[in-house]
C-alpha cells in the first residue's frame, strides 16, 4: 500500500465532475428510501437487502451518519436531521464540484435543478429527448388546432429543442428502454408517421414506445446535436425491469455509429454498458466519437463486479475517453456512495495497472485526473477550471481546511454553551485525522451548565461532572484560523451515542426549530449581523502608558477610514478566508462596525457566523 500512497492521496484529493445524475426528492416523496440501494421494484425489492451491494452500501451510509446499520436507523436520522443537513453532508464528503442532471426521470416531489446549486458550485442540465417529445404531445396543440401529424410534431419538436440548446450541456436518449439500441437513422417518414398515430391513439399521458417514432426522434435530435455541438448521452446496459436487456447491448448502435452525418457528434455510453462492458470498450477504441461512463455500475454492483467492469472498459478504451458519474437519484446518499466507491474502485484498478506494468505511477495519477474530472470538462465543454486540486471558484464554494497532518498543528473543536460563550477542546492534527474527526472527544456534561461568571455548573441545571457526551466534529465547518495558520477550528455536535444528539446540543436544537418553521409554516430563518469593536492605540502621558481610541473623528469620517485602512487590509482577507463576505464596514468615533448579511438558512450559516472572530 505504501508504494501506492501517492496514487491513493491523489485520487482522494480530486474534485469530481459528476457527468450524469438525476434530481433529489423531498423527504415526503413517495419514493421509497430502500430504492437508494437497488434498481429492483415491486416484489423483487424485498430480496434486495440480501444482495452484496445492498449490504455494503447500507453499512457505508450508516457509518457516514454514525447510526446503527439498518434502514430504520438511517431513515430516523434523515427525518431528524432534515434534507438540507444530510444532503450537505453527503456532498461535502463526496467532494463533487460539478454536477450534470438529467431531469427527465419521473420522481415524486423532485427538486428542480436550481435547488441542487446549494450543494454544488456548478450544476448543468441534460435534456432527455423522449421526455421533451412526450411533453409536447401532452401539453401542446398543433399550430392549426387540428390533430398532430408528423410535420407539425417535427416542427414543434425541433423548434423547442433549438430553443433549449443554450440551457443544456447535453442531450440524452433512453431508446434502450423503449425500443432498443438498433437505431435506424434512415427511418422513413411513413414509418414515423404510423408510429406517431399509434402513440396518440393510446391516449394521454403520452408514452412513446414505438420503434419507428423513437428512431425518428433520435435522428432529428442528432441533427440538432451535430449542428449545435452538443454531446449525446445514451443509456446502455442494465437498469430496472422496464428495460429489455437484450436490446441494450451497445453493439446494436453500429448503424448509428457508421452514419457519416453524425461521425463528429460526441456520444457517451452510460452505465459501463454492464454487462456489456467489453463491447463498449471495443466501440470506444474504434470509433473516435464514442466515450464511456461507468456511473450506476459503480456503486450498484458488488466490489468484484465494479472492479471487473471498469477493468473491462479499460481493456481497449483510452483513459482519455472514460468518465466518472454517480448516476445519483432521489436520495443524496446515492451521490455519496457513487463518489466514494468510484475513488476506491479506480484506485484498485490503477494500482493493479501499475503493478502489472501497464502504467507508471505518474501515468496512473494522470489517468485518474482525466477519468474523474478533465475528460468530462472537455467532452461537455464545461466552462469551469481544469485544476482538479481545487474547487470551482464560485460564490457558493466552501473553502477546504488547510491544516497539516502533523503533531505541530492543532484543531480546536468548538461548542457554544448555554451562556453564549464559545469554548473549545484542542487536539493534535495527527490525532484529529486519525480518530477524532470520526469519533469525537469526550466532554463532561457539566460544561453546558456553567454560567459566564464561574467554572462550575449552576445548581438549577442539575448537570454535574458525572458522565460524558461526545463532541463530534462537523467536518463541513472546518476552517483554517487566519491569524494562526498552523491551527484550524471546527464546530461540533453533542452526541450521547452515534447518530443520537444530546438534548442540550444547541446545534441540534437549531436544526429542529428551523425544520419546524420550514415544514409547518414554509418559513426559512435568515440572519444578518453587525459586529462593533473599539480600536485603541498606545500613548504615553506623564510617563505612563495608556490606551485611548485611535481616532476621534465623526461618524463615517473618510479621514478616520484613512487612519484605520491598514488594519482593514488584514481583517477583510482573514474573513474572506473563512468564506465570510462583508456587506459593508464603516467607522464610528473610536469604533469599527462590520456588517454581514446572509441570504441562506440560518442553520447553514451558523458555522460561518461562529467563526466571525477578529484578531487585532
Amino acid at each position: 500500500m505504501d508504494d501506492y500512497r501517492e496514487l491513493k492521496e491523489s485520487i482522494d484529493q480530486i474534485e469530481l465532475v459528476d457527468a450524469h445524475a438525476h434530481n433529489i426528492v423531498a423527504l415526503d416523496s413517495s419514493f421509497p428510501f430502500i430504492g437508494t440501494f437497488s434498481e429492483a421494484t415491486g416484489d423483487a425489492l424485498s430480496f434486495a437487502p440480501h444482495s452484496l451491494s445492498f449490504k455494503r452500501n447500507l453499512r457505508e451510509v450508516a457509518q457516514l451518519y454514525g447510526t446503527q446499520v439498518s434502514l430504520e436507523a438511517i431513515e430516523e436520522h434523515r427525518q431528524t436531521s432534515g434534507l438540507h443537513s444530510f444532503t450537505s453532508k453527503c456532498f461535502q464528503e463526496a467532494r463533487i464540484s460539478a454536477l450534470l442532471i438529467d431531469d427527465g426521470l419521473k420522481l415524486d416531489k423532485k427538486h428542480d435543478i436550481a435547488w441542487h446549486k446549494d450543494f454544488v458550485p456548478f450544476v448543468g442540465r441534460v435534456l432527455r429527448i423522449e421526455t421533451l417529445a412526450e411533453q409536447i404531445l401532452d401539453e401542446e396543440s398543433p399550430p392549426d388546432a387540428s390533430s398532430w401529424n408528423l410535420d407539425s410534431f417535427t416542427k414543434a419538436f425541433v423548434e423547442r429543442l433549438n430553443s433549449l440548446v443554450p440551457e443544456v450541456v447535453a442531450l440524452k436518449t433512453i431508446a434502450a428502454y423503449r425500443s432498443g439500441l438498433d437505431i435506424d437513422t434512415r427511418v422513413s417518414e411513413q414509418v414515423a408517421e404510423k408510429g406517431l398515430a399509434e402513440v396518440l391513439q393510446a391516449g394521454k399521458p403520452v408514452r412513446i414506445g414505438n420503434k419507428g417514432l423513437i428512431d425518428y426522434i433520435l435522428t432529428r435530435s442528432l441533427e440538432v446535436a451535430e449542428r449545435c455541438d452538443l454531446p449525446l448521452q445514451i443509456h446502455t446496459g442494465f437498469g430496472d425491469r422496464d428495460l429489455d436487456l437484450r436490446l441494450a447491448n451497445p453493439l446494436h448502435l453500429r448503424t448509428l455509429l457508421e452514419d457519416k452525418r453524425f461521425a463528429k457528434c460526441r456520444i457517451v455510453l452510460l452505465h459501463a454498458s454492464y454487462p456489456f462492458s467489453k463491447e463498449a470498450s471495443f466501440l470506444s477504441s474504434v470509433y473516435p466519437q464514442v466515450y464511456l461512463d461507468f456511473g450506476l455500475a459503480v456503486p450498484k454492483l458488488s466490489v468484484h463486479g465494479m472492479v471487473s467492469s471498469v477493468k473491462e472498459l479499460l481493456d481497449l478504451a483510452s483513459t482519455k475517453k472514460v468518465m466518472f458519474s454517480t448516476d445519483g437519484y432521489a436520495s443524496p446518499e446515492t451521490y455519496y456512495l457513487g463518489a466514494k466507491k468510484a475513488r476506491e474502485v479506480i484506485f484498485l484498478v490503477l494500482r493493479e495497472a501499475c503493478a502489472s506494468g501497464d502504467f507508471s505511477l505518474k501515468e496512473a495519477i494522470d489517468a485518474a485526473k482525466d477519468i474523474f474530472s478533465r475528460n468530462a470538462i472537455g467532452f461537455y465543454k464545461l466552462d469551469i477550471g481544469t485544476d482538479s486540486s481545487s474547487r470551482i471558484s464560485l460564490k457558493s464554494e466552501i473553502k477546504e481546511p488547510d491544516v497539516q497532518e502533523d503533531s505541530s498543528s492543532f484543531v480546536r473543536i468548538i461548542w457554544v454553551d448555554t451562556s453564549g460563550q464559545q469554548r473549545c477542546r484542542a487536539v493534535q492534527a495527527q490525532r484529529f485525522n486519525k480518530s477524532v474527526k470520526k469519533n469525537g472527544v469526550g466532554l463532561t456534561r457539566a460544561a453546558m451548565g456553567m454560567p459566564s461568571c464561574t467554572d462550575a455548573p449552576a445548581e438549577e441545571t442539575k448537570l454535574t461532572g458525572v458522565g460524558e457526551i461526545r463532541l463530534v466534529p462537523d467536518l463541513s465547518t472546518k476552517r483554517t484560523i487566519p491569524w494562526t495558520k498552523q491551527e484550524s477550528m471546527v464546530l461540533a455536535d453533542m452526541l450521547v451515542k452515534p447518530g443520537e444528539a444530546w438534548e442540550y446540543c444547541p446545534r441540534e436544537t437549531l436544526r429542529r426549530v428551523t425544520k419546524v418553521l420550514k415544514d409547518e409554516f414554509d418559513l426559512v430563518m435568515n440572519a444578518g449581523f453587525e459586529n462593533e469593536f473599539y480600536l485603541l492605540k498606545n500613548v504615553v502621558r506623564d510617563g505612563e502608558e495608556e490606551y485611548v481610541p485611535f481616532d476621534f473623528g465623526p461618524y463615517s469620517s473618510t479621514s478616520s477610514f484613512d487612519a484605520a485602512s491598514p488594519i482593514f487590509h488584514e481583517i477583510v482577507p482573514a474573513l474572506e478566508s473563512l468564506n465570510i463576505e462583508l456587506n459593508s464596514f464603516m467607522l464610528k468615533p473610536g469604533k469599527v462596525s462590520l456588517k454581514y448579511l446572509w441570504d441562506t438558512p440560518l442553520h447553514q450559516t451558523l458555522p460561518t457566523i461562529l467563526f466571525t472572530h477578529v484578531k487585532l
